[in-house]
């Protein structure tokens, strides 16, 4: 079964996405995900957790303007899952 959440984006719209992994980086854990009704030409998206309440099971997440961390993150994602 595919890990699916539901995210809201900047225009009030909630987008479903699929959970691809989650990347600890310098003591910080990071969210690889891929849109649920993505094409073949869609790119994954990383975002930062920020808050995480296992108890309601729901999470936070911030978009990341770094270039260079989200490649980084991007590296370890292909690496950890056979994609390099």
């Amino acid at each position: 079964m595919e890990d699916l959440i539901v995210l809201t984006d900047e225009d009030g719209q909630e987008v479903e996405f699929e959970l691809l992994d989650l990347i600890e980086y310098q003591g910080e854990e990071y969210a690889v995900l891929y849109p649920a009704e993505g094409g073949e030409d869609e790119l994954v998206h990383i975002l930062r957790v920020v808050a995480e309440d296992l108890d309601e099971e729901e999470a936070r997440y911030e978009g990341l303007e770094d270039q260079e961390l989200i490649e980084a993150v991007y590296r370890i994602f292909r690496k950890r899952n056979g994609l390099s």
